[in-house]
């Protein structure tokens, strides 16, 4: 007890706890409370008290200083730098960084006070050293992020690997891939900003790319190991879905599967979002067309899916469509809904296999090149059973009353069994593989008009031609 009333005795002493800056540093501070008037207060020792990097005299207007500061620091430029990018310079105000003056008069206050807690604790821990007060800065936090996000769309990038041209052998380098934080970068401009510095760094993550340009050298292409074609509408109607095909082809064109690897079709093509390149287009959902990001991308994966199984490579993942595709048979297809539903192979050869896809001229190409194999595929499938569709009718009061237009056209559903034989032939040895693939029919959904009295002339819209 005796030693807990000593210390009590040098609390009161000391009156009030602070934290600040010394020399060289920044802090924060805050009041703590004392025993009142009884307790006698030592005036601390003179010292030079400054406001960020800014000396204020003892004799100054606490009020009109931090307003007169603030309108100088706020002015101030803040240049964020972002590698591989031109430095981006704005005003502190422009970029919604503001000083909290009452706070900093506050904070002047107790400072030049040669009785406050502050002076004597600063007196008492940092004697014969400046006293410098952290800045009370405020960000405009939702202004800011907003900014930070606007410019992370346009500055991330995927990581991209060294890819061989299929039809060139040429072999193109990699090229990293970046990853803007906005929180972390949120946090290194705050911190700039509290410690008066006038250059913030950006938080970036980078990527590295899979496999370099030397990782690819002696590449064997000379050999097409299987090849498959699908059709595609090259149509007005379709354009968007067309620009789909293509940009998912580009993504994967190239890419090249070494001994071992396994192949993973949304890894490598990425999201299916407008940031990523794709647009809307209609896409199978609950087996319905609807119109969909990245419509047309199952074609892409589907082609490249077939491809795969007429050269016997093992298929680690796929799932069928909810429906029969028109433009690849039951079985060979393949759906893909980035991040869900994949399509994933696996190289089992001694040797690296390549990508090639193009899209032209209304056929998708997938095409597997790399040295040569003896094996030959076979493929059977098997029609178990067919479902028959049902129909309903949906009411629509923009047609005249009596009209009816195909909104959907019905599909049969189907039970299949997919068999693909894998012969070696130098060993003269097969292999079997058994898939059951079921596609559920599909509703044919009719409009019926609800409207007034179609005019003599009336000529009811074209419905589903799909």
């Amino acid at each position: 007890m005796e030693g807990l009333h000593r210390w009590l005795e040098r609390a009161r002493v000391v009156g009030a706890v602070t934290c600040f800056a010394a020399a060289g540093g920044l802090g924060a501070w805050v009041l703590a409370q004392h025993d009142g008037p009884s307790v006698a207060r030592a005036a601390a020792p003179p010292v030079e008290v400054r406001a960020g990097a800014t000396a204020i005299d003892k004799g100054e207007d606490a009020l009109a200083f931090a307003r007169a500061l603030a309108r100088e620091w706020e002015a101030a430029p803040l240049t964020l730098e972002v590698p591989g990018e031109d430095p981006i310079t704005r005003p502190r105000r422009g970029i919604g960084a503001t000083l909290d003056v009452e706070r900093l008069a506050a904070q002047l206050r107790q400072a030049t006070d040669t009785t406050s807690a502050m002076r004597r604790y600063h007196a008492a821990v940092a004697s014969g050293r400046p006293l410098t007060l952290r800045l009370p800065v405020r960000i405009d936090e939702a202004a800011t992020f907003e900014r930070l996000a606007d410019l992370k769309d346009r500055y991330d990038r995927r990581p991209s690997d060294a890819r061989a041209n299929v039809r060139t052998g040429e072999v193109s380098p990699h090229r990293d891939g970046r990853l803007l934080d906005v929180h972390g970068t949120l946090d290194a401009m705050r911190d700039a900003l509290e410690r008066g510095e006038r250059v913030a760094r950006a938080d970036v993550e980078i990527r590295r790319a899979h496999r370099s340009a030397d990782d690819l050298g002696g590449l064997d292409l000379g050999h097409v190991l299987a090849s498959y074609e699908t059709r595609y509408a090259n149509t007005a109607e379709s354009r968007d879905r067309t620009f789909n095909l293509r940009v998912a082809a580009e993504k994967i064109d190239g890419l090249v599967v070494m001994p071992g690897e396994t192949f993973d079709f949304n890894e490598a093509v990425g999201e299916r979002s407008e940031a990523n390149g794709f647009r809307p287009a209609p896409v199978i959902a609950g087996g319905e067309l609807v119109d969909g990001v990245g419509g047309g991308t199952c074609q892409v994966a589907g082609t490249l899916h077939a491809a795969v199984f007429f050269a016997g490579l093992p298929v680690v993942e796929r799932q069928p469509h909810s429906r029969p595709s028109t433009y690849i048979f039951m079985g060979l297809d393949a759906v893909v809904s980035y991040p869900q539903l994949n399509f994933r192979f696996r190289n089992d050869l001694d040797t690296p296999v390549a990508i090639g896809f193009t899209v032209e001229g209304g056929v998708a190409r997938a095409e597997l090149r790399g040295a040569p194999m003896r094996r030959m595929v076979t493929f059977v499938r098997r029609v178990d059973e067919i479902a028959p569709y049902d129909e309903r009718d949906v009411e629509d009061s923009s047609l005249p009353r009596g009209a009816r237009v195909l909104r959907q056209r019905g599909v049969p559903g189907f039970t299949v069994t997919n068999f693909r034989i894998v012969r070696d032939l130098d060993a003269n040895q097969a292999e079997r593989t058994r898939v059951t693939d079921t596609y559920p029919p599909t509703q044919q959904i009719w409009r019926v008009g609800t409207g007034g009295v179609a005019p003599e002339d009336y000529t009811p819209p074209e419905g589903d031609t799909h």
